[in-house]
This record gives C-alpha cells, structure tokens and sequence, in this order.
C-alpha cells in the first residue's frame, strides 16, 4: 500500500513537468518549423528538410501534418518527384483528417505525371475525384487526367476528359484550358472522336447549380443538352421547364417556345410551366395570352404552389390593360383566397395604389390599411406609409402621423421607414431612429489595421474565439478545436493562407448557432480582402428577415458592416470630396450597381463599379480630360468611381440637390426624368411629391433603383455617422 501510494506521488510530480516538457516540445517544433522554411527560400534544401522532418515527428505538434507535406513540397520543387510522393503519401497515412488531404493526392497525381508514369497518374488522380468531387483540387485533377490521355495519344479519352473538366469547372482556370484542348483535338482528329455525353442527373445537378448561381447562360446550355440527349429521362421535362426559365432571365426569343412545350409535361410540372408562360407573355407585354397561361394555373393547377402568386399576376395583368375592375376583384381574391399568402401585402398595395392614384384617398387609406391586419411582407411598409398619406389627402392630420409613427417603430429600416421619419420631421413631430446597432463594435480595432493579413486575420478569429468557441457543438468540440490549434500554430509562424483555410473549416463544422457568428468573420475576412458580394448576401438575408419580423435591433452591428462595407472607401472619399457630392451616397450607389465588384459587367453592357456605360464614360472622360482613357479603364476602382462620382454629382446639380431625381436620372437617364417632370409637374422641381413621383416611374428598375439606393444612403449614414 506504501509502495503503491509512492508511486502515485511519482506520478502527480512527473506531470507538470511532463506537460512542461510537451510544451516545451510543441514551440521547439514551431521554431523547426519556421526555420525550415526560411532555410528552403534561402535554397538550403538540405537544412530545410532536416527541420521539417523533425518538426513531423514532434510529440503531439498540431501541425506534423503541415510539415510532413512541406516535407513532400521540399523534394517536388528540387524535381525529386518519386522521394515527393513517398512524403505526400505519408501525409494520407498518418493524418486522415488532414484539411491537406486532397492536395496531397492531387501532387502524388502530379509527381508520376512528372515521371511520365501517365496509368499510375491517372489513377491517382482519379481517386482525388471520386473521394474529393467538391474540393478545388478537383478542377487541375480532372485537367491532368486528361493531359495524360493525351500524351499517352489516347485521343478519345483525353477529348472525353476535357469535356469533363468543360462541364464540372467550366468557370475555372482549367475549364478553360481544357476548352482550348478540345477546339485543338476536333481541327486534329474531328473524325475520330466520340460524342461527349454526361448522364442526365450530373446534367440536371449542374444546370441548377448554375441556375441558382445566376449563371442563366450556362445553365440554359446544360438544360438544353439535357432534354435533347435524354428525351426520355425523368429529367428531361423538368430540363425543359428550366430550359424555358433561364433563357427568360437572358432574354431568349426561344423562351416562350421552350416554357410552351414544358406545358405538356406531368401535372405536377405543368402547372409550373404555365406560371412562368404566363409571366415571361407578360413581360413582352402579351396581356392577353398571359391571363390566358395564369389562369390555367388557377383553375387547372391550384395545387402547383403557384396558383396564389398566379392570381396576384393575373391582376396585374389586368391593370396593365387598364381593367381596373376585373384587377381590383383579381387583388381582392387574392387576399381573401389565399390569406397567408406572401403575395397578400403586394395585392393590397396594388389595390390601394389604385384607388390612391384614382384620387379616391378613402377607399386608398381603408384597403392599405389591411396590410396592418395581415403577416407582412416587402410591400407592407409601403401600404403604411401611402395609408398615411392619403389621410393626409384627406385632411386626417393626426391619423397620418399616427401611422407614419407605426411604420417607423414596426419596420425601422426600410426606405419608407426613412420616409417617413422625414415627413415626422418636416411637421415637427418628435420622433427617432430605433436603438443603436447591437453588439460590440470591432470594426474600429480592424479599419486601424495595417492592412497586413496576418494581423486581419488575427484580429478577426481572436473575436470569434473569445466570443463563440464554448458554443461549439459538442459533437464537433474535438474536431473544432483541433483545428483552431493548427490555426493558432499556423499563424504563430507567418502562415496565414494556410491558417485562413482552417478558419474556414471552422465555419463549415460548427453548429447552426455559432456558424452565424462563424460567418460573420469570414465575411471579415472577405470585405479585407477586396471580395464583398458574399458578405453582403449573408448579411442581406439575416437583415431583411429581422426588419420584415420587427426585429432589427437582434442583429449584431458587424453584420450591418458587413452588408454596408465601406468598399474602395479612399477612392470614394476623394472623388465626393472633389467634386462635392455625400460619399455616402457614392457608396450607396455602388453597393446597389456592382456589390463593390470592380469587373461587374451588365446584360446592357455598363462596366465596373458604378455600371458606367461605354458611350457615357467617352463623354465623362472628354469632360474631366482624362488622358489616354479608353473603355477598359472603367474596370479600374479609381478611374470608374472619379467619372461615375462626376455623373452624379452633376445629375444632383442638373436636379437642384434632390438626390431622388438624381438617381432616377441616373439609372434611367436624365432626359427621360425631367420629361417625367415636365409632363406631371409642369417643369416645377419645387412641386414634385418626390414620393409620388417615385411610385409613378413607368420603368420598374428604375422606380426600384431609387428606393434601394436610398434605403442603402440611409443605412450608410445612420451606420457611420450616428454615434451608437
């Protein structure tokens, strides 16, 4: 019993130092590991796979399985590519959950290519495909298949691997070489190639993936293929209908004879086809034919989970044909049919739009007010904040402020929430903004970075760690926090590429309630990086579901940052500074034009960050002197947001200071707006109801533009210019 509680004693004595000493072991590595390196760029090859190799073997280092592939990278860049693989093999054995996992195959693949052991490579490569069809390896793997039939002058395999590469990465680098291979291979051996045919769930898997990118083009391509080679396939008429689609969406003649034959299809598909029959006529301004099609869905389909957003359509339809009567009893119907609809909040704008415009402003204020008695949608804060003007129009002073006062409170936020905290003030009412941003703002600690990565990077996952890490789900605790070591490691020694992809990961293991927060960085990281149509969806989705539900003031101020980045900010600021316009409002008009994408090319052709078109940029340029301009100087930041700022700044001038028309004008082009106000207003900008004028803009973009635009100003302003 002695001996045995000796022993124990021994035991409790030994582990502190044995933790000293396994510490001590982990930062001995990580110097291994960083000298190594530094002696590999310096051209020690010798001394650099010395220290990775120890820094491999160390007991319990988070990142042996880093350098046990820098070990395989040492000897494939001193072209020792059979001592590479025997490395990169190792990494596959002694780490299986490795994020390496893919590229190290991918290079085991490429040092027997290297070798010119083409079968041994293909092979290889073809089992980073099969266990890894996602990772973006993939794409190079497929190409390298392919290359190898060729030099083996395997010609159909290689034209067959090409078409892969074609249809799985067609956006890609290697997409592109490949389609380079393929024109290269049909002009040598046109006759004795083989036909290219994916199966038809891979066809219909990657059409919609393109589909829901918004890729229409594509898609419609992939779609087509499909319903031609496997007519008979299960897919072949839900390729049809998407066919018929995504052609709509580029403005495809055939459009309308794709989404016709989709028709005849299976119940559950023909219904679908006929709604959106019914809109693509409308769209081309086919009334008739349109009711026709959404009728249809109505009354022959009314269980293809359309027929209420049909019957709305069909109103629609109606006013357009200037019958008011059958589109006012189509709203109605409507709302009473269908009451949980989401198409219910825009069928009571459009009936109180009506009679509003009618000059009927009772039954306007009675119909908008029933957006208050039902669940809310886009149009609500619309319906309230036209319900209060017509009791204005009615004289109903105090009812008016009433509801400008609900809409504030119900749907802060919005554009017409802004509007009407507007009108509040122009009658003197007190009122104000919702509470200030939630959450803490760390967006200070990250706009004083030095714009180093490592440090951004830092900055961002020491937030997340601080603040999410004890909400990792348990049934990922260990893997999480596994790789938030590897992280840590890799950034202690300068490697933040590598560390941003295990940050990564740790979004994509983490539990539903920490993957926001998770999300929230990543798109950090993005904004830093110059890449912001990510962040800004992601934080799209999670505001605009917290303003329609009354709950804005749940969302965290980094979200509202990252949906209302301050993209190419000192471009930005210079260029309003010059030519005397709000940056803000520059700002806005970007985030509304491209997402803060600088290659942003429209379907009309305008380029770059504030969507300038060629012939207007020519003029833009000719009046600012800019030297040696040509049009694809409106793909650089500084030039496209100095011209875009000018273009507006002088519509704001033309429309003395109302950035309303300004907008208007700039979307839809000045001419045509000051003939809106001439013809309504008699040329008098004092008397435009800008609100009214707004709703009145034949031209749907361009009556949406302005509100988004605003609604962006608005946000910009409140987010950066109020204190919290």
């Amino acid at each position: 019993m002695r001996s045995f509680s000796v022993v124990i004693l021994l035991l409790a004595l030994s582990l502190p130092l044995y933790a000293q000493s396994l510490e001590g072991g982990r930062l001995e590595a990580g110097a291994l590991l960083l000298r190594a390196y530094e002696a590999r760029q310096a051209g020690d090859g010798s001394l650099a796979l010395d220290g990775f190799r120890r820094a491999a073997a160390a007991h319990g280092y988070p990142l042996a399985d880093y350098a046990q592939f820098e070990l395989g990278e040492t000897h494939y860049f001193a072209g020792e590519y059979a001592a590479a693989a025997v490395e990169y093999r190792r990494v596959e054995a002694d780490h299986p959950d490795s994020l390496l996992l893919a590229r190290a195959r991918l290079l085991i693949g490429k040092c027997n290519f290297n070798r010119k052991d083409f079968g041994a490579a293909r092979k290889e490569l073809a089992g980073l495909v099969d266990k890894y069809p996602d990772a973006p390896e993939a794409a190079e793997a497929r190409y390298l298949i392919a290359r190898a039939h060729e030099e083996q002058k395997d010609w159909r395999s290689a034209y067959l691997a090409y078409e892969e590469v074609d249809l799985f990465h067609p956006l890609s680098y290697f997409g592109k070489r490949s389609r380079q291979a393929i024109a290269v291979l049909k002009r040598a051996h046109k006759k004795t190639l083989p036909r290219f045919t994916a199966t038809a769930p891979v066809l219909y898997k990657k059409g919609m993936s393109y589909f829901e990118q918004g890729d229409y083009a594509m898609a419609a391509n992939i779609f087509n293929l499909l319903a031609r080679e496997y007519p008979h396939s299960k897919y072949s008429w839900e390729a049809l209908l998407m066919l018929g689609r995504a052609e709509e969406q580029t403005n495809k003649p055939s459009a309308l004879a794709d989404l016709e034959r989709a028709t005849r299809g299976p119940a559950n598909l023909a219904g679908k086809a006929h709604y959106y029959l019914g809109l693509a006529r409308g769209r081309r301004g086919d009334y008739d034919n349109a009711i026709h099609s959404l009728l249809k869905v109505t009354e022959k389909y009314p269980d293809s989970g359309l027929a209420d957003e049909a019957a709305y359509w069909i109103g629609y339809y109606y006013e357009m044909k200037e019958n008011t009567a059958k589109a006012l009893t189509a709203y109605y119907n409507v709302i009473t049919k269908y009451p949980y609809s989401k198409s219910v909040p825009a069928a009571i704008w459009r009936l109180g739009r009506t009679y509003y415009w009618s000059g009927d402003f009772k039954n306007a204020a009675t119909y908008l007010h029933l957006a208050q008695l039902y669940p809310p949608g886009e149009d609500t804060p619309r319906c309230y904040f036209f319900e209060a003007k017509a009791q204005e129009r009615l004289g109903n002073q105090g009812a008016a402020v009433e509801v400008y006062k609900k809409l504030l409170s119900r749907f802060d936020h919005t554009y017409y929430a802004y509007r009407a905290q507007a009108q509040l003030n122009a009658r003197g009412v007190p009122c104000s903004l919702g509470p200030a941003f939630n959450g803490e703002d760390f967006s200070s600690a990250l706009d004083q970075a030095d714009g180093e990565k490592t440090e951004e990077l830092a900055a961002v996952m020491e937030i997340w760690e601080q603040t999410k890490i004890d909400e990792v789900d348990p049934a990922s605790s260990r893997e999480a926090f596994a790789h938030l070591a590897k992280y840590k490691e890799l950034m202690n020694i300068g490697l933040p590429r590598y560390a941003a992809d295990e940050a990564r990961y740790l979004v994509d293991i983490t539990s539903e309630i920490e993957k926001d927060s998770a999300q929230i960085k990543l798109g950090e990281m993005l904004v830093r990086s110059g890449e912001y149509r990510r962040p800004i969806r992601f934080a799209d989705r999670k505001i605009k579901a917290a303003v329609l539900n009354g709950r804005a003031e749940v969302i965290p101020k980094k979200i509202w940052e990252l949906g209302y980045p301050r993209g190419y900010w000192p471009h930005v600021a210079s260029a309003a500074d010059q030519f005397k316009v709000d940056p803000y409002l520059v700002l806005a008009v970007i985030r509304e034009e491209s997402r803060f994408h600088s290659q942003a090319v429209s379907r009309s052709k305008a380029r770059g960050l504030m969507q300038i078109m060629a012939k207007t940029g020519r003029g833009i340029a000719k009046k600012l002197e800019l030297t040696g301009y040509r049009t694809t100087k409106l793909y650089e930041p500084s030039v496209n947001i100095k011209m875009g700022t000018w273009y507006l700044a002088d519509l704001v001038k033309r429309f003395r200071a109302n950035a309303y028309l300004a907008l208007a004008g700039y979307n839809g082009g000045p001419n045509r707006i000051s003939r809106y106000v001439k013809n309504w207003y008699n040329g008098d900008l004092k008397n435009v109801d800008i609100d009214e004028f707004i709703e009145s803009i034949p031209v749907r973009e361009t009556r949406l533009y302005v509100q988004k635009v605003m609604g962006s100003y608005f946000e910009y302003k409140r987010l950066y210019e109020r204190k919290s």
